[in-house]
């Protein structure tokens, strides 16, 4: 896959790039559609469907009965959150995104909340004396943060709750598809994510997995795929890891997801986060002698493969003029690398950023 020829796309963090082949093999679920609609509907709900699930699970490494496909992180955060019993306390950082902070908050939760100082190390020591201190039952934060680029250590922090026996949830939206993820090797109850940015599979899907200790405390309270089954001549509801998906199953979507995890697979994630990191420092390094205002660090140490600089002097327009795509919002830029950029478009980038300050 190439962008555009008229253009550099930097931009994965608002919106990741579709590959075609991707879309391929949905394009032909769609096509059957047109002519025998319940037939292909039924082979890909008996057939395709807990394959596709499977997938995913050993692409989190988590087991297939503790995931759940969804339409998007949204979607699981305001399910799970009705799941608890509403007097938990809890620890969240205030700068997160506001698709974990807002059902929390709408829901009146005691809320303790930590900060990054310098406005990208969020502080990881305030975080256990707050889980101390505060007698904090569930800490839930973003994997990589969509303001800052900072990516915090969630094996770090998940130990942390499991000694303190704290409840952990993680949004993975901004990281699922660029790094590891191993859902069994780390603490984390809940981890949900959608997958338009950095999986690469568009709009209309998300994952969760929620381990079954949790299930087992905090049975799920709404009703979805499956969740209401003939029992005894009579339809009960049966709660489970399923009762999180739709009844009616977003078939196109679902399809292209699974071909990005087996893309994602075959290029190895390990090797899109070694190439990300790559592209991210060439980036630094070739403009740290410029006046630019950069949150965090000139470095790769807790940061994602995301850049963000302040938008002064009309800046952000000056990278529109010169057809690079990046974020231009609330005064400031967001430059972010993913597999499919060069180190050609990011020293184009580097270039675009020196003809500024030098014209």
């Amino acid at each position: 896959m190439s962008t555009n020829t008229a253009s550099i796309y930097l931009n994965t963090a608002a919106c990741g790039l579709v590959p075609s082949a991707t879309i391929a093999a949905a394009t032909e679920l769609y096509k059957a559609l047109e002519t025998n609609s319940s037939t292909r509907a039924e082979h890909w709900r008996f057939e395709e469907e807990t394959p596709m699930r499977e997938t995913i699970a050993a692409f989190l490494n988590a087991p297939a009965d503790e995931v759940a496909m969804i339409p998007n992180f949204s979607w699981a955060m305001n399910a799970v959150v009705q799941s608890l019993k509403g007097d938990e306390r809890v620890l969240l950082y205030k700068h997160d995104y506001p698709s974990l902070l807002e059902p929390f908050r709408i829901n009146k939760f005691d809320i303790t909340w930590v900060d990054a100082p310098d406005e990208f190390n969020i502080d990881v020591t305030a975080i256990e004396d707050a889980i101390i201190h505060h007698k904090v039952d569930i800490v839930a934060i973003s994997h990589v943060q969509w303001t800052s680029g900072y990516r915090i250590d969630i094996a770090h922090i998940g130990a942390l709750c499991k000694a303190h026996g704290v409840l952990f949830f993680v949004d993975g939206t901004q990281s699922m598809g660029a790094h590891v993820i191993d859902l069994s090797a780390m603490h984390i109850d809940v981890y949900a994510a959608s997958n338009y940015k950095w999986m690469n599979a568009g709009f209309g899907t998300g994952v969760l997995s929620i381990k079954k200790t949790f299930l087992k405390k905090y049975p799920p309270v709404v009703g979805g795929n499956n969740s209401y089954r003939m029992i005894d001549g009579i339809m009960q509801y049966r709660p489970s890891m399923l009762s999180y998906e739709p009844g009616h199953p977003n078939m196109y979507g679902l399809t292209v997801l699974n071909a990005a995890i087996k893309h994602k697979q075959e290029l190895g994630i390990a090797n899109i986060n070694a190439s990300n990191e790559k592209l991210t420092q060439l980036l630094l390094d070739n403009i740290k002698d410029l006046p630019v205002k950069l949150i965090g660090d000139f470095n790769t140490m807790n940061r994602a493969s995301i850049v963000i600089l302040k938008d002064e002097n009309r800046l952000g327009d000056w990278i529109k003029q010169h057809n690079i795509v990046v974020t231009q919002r609330n005064g400031l830029l967001r430059i972010s690398m993913h597999y499919y950029n060069t180190e050609a478009e990011v020293m184009a980038m580097a270039g675009c950023l020196h003809s500024f300050y030098t014209k």
